[in-house]
């Protein structure tokens, strides 16, 4: 794997990245190595073990736990959220191709359960250019820290949703209004289930929605690249990018939960590999190997595919790429249904996902392998997360 590192050293001297820490997997192999510095200025080394804000990752792990309730009868995919949510039961839906925010309809449609894992429940992002999206925004939609993920959710069910009900994949909030619906089944903090469900068996002790203050010194720090300058830079709080969502550290009455957690690539490892066989490494089982197959299974129709995440900021220019090309979507991952001219090694069956700030996880559960990048990069260059992946999937005989 002197690949991989060999790789990221000729990205941090364009610039493209300042560093990054990854582990890999395969069968009894490990390799586990970073590279790199924490800062721009290249004067505090790359460790192991470092803190990272993992965003959308946060994502599969309460999918997993919605999941591992629906084995349990908690709650059935089926059930319209309405049912733990009343207040969603007369939301109203934007008229096709409107921009205006007051044009809707009603309808007897609600979401379900599983539109919220597909993200086809109608939701949307802040960052998406659409209306909805834009008055996500003027409602300061997950820019506290201080406001409950109910308070955020109540926001949310007073805007209509973009379009009916499973007529669309459009990735979005949906995974937050599920963690809601997670806490007012079991009357418990979302954490609370996340720790007696997942992150206590799999000893992930170091994943949590906040980090002590102590540990605040190990947290990576974040940047952003730039297109224009075509290496990373610090961040710019530009108006509907996602990275005005508040993500404190030290807040212990914080969660959400499409994103919000804290790992290190120790802990998610832990996790990713988990989802080959549903166990951890003592053979207790996390969650039914049936119900894993059917996650990490595509469960779209194919009359919304191709499936596609873009923003306001987005560029389709000669050089743009849909990362997404060839996926499906499970009950929480993408799910590799192809192999694509942007993507000819990947193995079919191959899932996972990833974070906004370049954290990156796949698990090919025939060849037995999981994989686990963190960076701290908003918007980082395509090509980081692909050679990561091509260097894997190309030299399958070797790992």
């Amino acid at each position: 794997m002197d690949e991989i590192k060999e790789n990221f050293l000729k990205h941090i001297e364009k610039g493209l990245c300042n560093g990054a820490e990854w582990k890999i997997i395969s069968k009894n192999k490990v390799y586990h190595d970073s590279v790199g510095f924490r800062d721009i200025d290249k004067q505090k080394k790359f460790n192991k073990d470092l803190f990272f804000r993992i965003w959308s990752m946060t994502k599969p792990i309460v999918s997993l736990a919605t999941m591992q309730l629906v084995e349990k009868n908690y709650l059935s995919l089926n059930h319209t959220i309405d049912k733990f949510l009343p207040q969603f039961k007369t939301i109203k839906i934007l008229n096709k191709n409107s921009n205006d925010i007051n044009e809707t309809f009603s309808s007897g449609n609600i979401p379900t359960i599983k539109q919220l894992l597909l993200h086809t429940a109608g939701f949307t992002y802040n960052s998406n250019n659409n209306v909805i999206g834009e008055e996500y925004e003027k409602n300061k939609i997950f820019h506290s820290g201080d406001r409950s993920l109910e308070e955020e959710i109540e926001s949310i069910s007073k805007l209509p949703l973009l379009f009916e009900p499973g007529t669309q994949w459009h990735y979005s909030v949906s995974i937050d209004i599920l963690a809601r619906i997670l806490e007012i089944i079991t009357k418990d903090k979302l954490i609370n289930i996340l720790k007696e469900n997942i992150f206590n068996p799999l000893d992930m002790n170091a994943t949590n929605f906040f980090i002590e203050e102590g540990q605040n010194k190990n947290l990576v720090d974040t940047f952003e690249f730039s297109k224009q300058f075509n290496k990373i830079q610090n961040l710019s709080l530009d108006s509907r990018k996602l990275i005005n969502y508040f993500y404190p550290l030290n807040n212990r009455n914080y969660s959400r939960g499409g994103h919000g957690l804290f790992s290190t690539t120790e802990d998610y490892s832990k996790f990713a590999h988990m989802l080959i066989d549903g166990k951890n490494t003592n053979g207790k089982e996390i969650i039914n190997l049936e119900t894993l197959t059917r996650m990490r299974t595509n469960n779209i129709d194919k009359l919304v595919f191709p499936l596609e995440i873009t923003s306001v900021n987005t560029i389709k220019d000669e050089k743009y790429i849909n990362d997404l090309d060839g996926y499906g979507w499970g009950l929480g991952f993408r799910v590799l249904m192809k192999n694509s001219d942007n993507n000819p090694y990947g193995r079919i069956g191959e899932f996972g996902w990833s974070g906004y700030a370049s954290t990156y996880f796949l698990v090919d559960p025939i060849n037995q392998i999981s994989a686990v990048l963190m960076m701290q990069i908003i918007d980082g260059e395509r090509i980081l997360k692909q050679d990561f992946y091509d260097s894997i999937f190309r030299n399958l005989e070797r790992i």
